[in-house]
């Protein structure tokens, strides 16, 4: 298993981006990093997660305690673009409705609310026709 990553200014943040997996084998390897990236001089830290392919329950409080220290340290953390095992996992922790997770790293880095993923999974909605709307003249029909 291995972890990947590179850091970046993007719209005035800095963005830590992530690849491969993040899991009890790999999360030693990017605190220092991370630790580093904490203690700088900077008002916005992106940890970009398109790139992970795996994030199990180790990686998930290296998430959630990042963003404890980053509240610390007076830094603002946001989440950005997890993939569907990632996204899934933050939903079954509860760490999606706490912490900032956007779908996109333009909407991260420029916090678009409307870019801020749901707490839960958004529920498929049924077409519902007005009852008014029913007795409207179909088309073609002589009127």
């Amino acid at each position: 298993m291995e972890l990947r990553w590179s850091t970046y200014e993007m719209h005035g943040a800095t963005v830590l981006a992530l690849s491969g997996e993040l899991c009890a084998s790999t999360i030693l390897t990017v605190e220092p990093e991370v630790a580093w990236l904490l203690a700088g001089d900077r008002s916005v830290l992106v940890v970009d997660l398109a790139g992970v392919k795996a994030c199990d329950s180790a990686g998930l409080a290296m998430l959630d305690a990042c963003d404890r220290a980053s509240s610390a340290a007076g830094i603002e953390l946001r989440l950005a673009a997890p993939t569907a095992s990632v996204c899934q996992a933050l939903r079954a922790r509860g760490l999606i409705s706490r912490l900032r997770v956007f779908g996109s790293m333009d909407g991260a880095t420029r916090a678009d609310a409307l870019d801020l993923l749901p707490a839960a999974r958004p529920e498929p909605s049924t077409l519902s026709i007005p009852e008014a709307a029913r007795d409207w003249p179909t088309p073609g029909m002589g009127i």
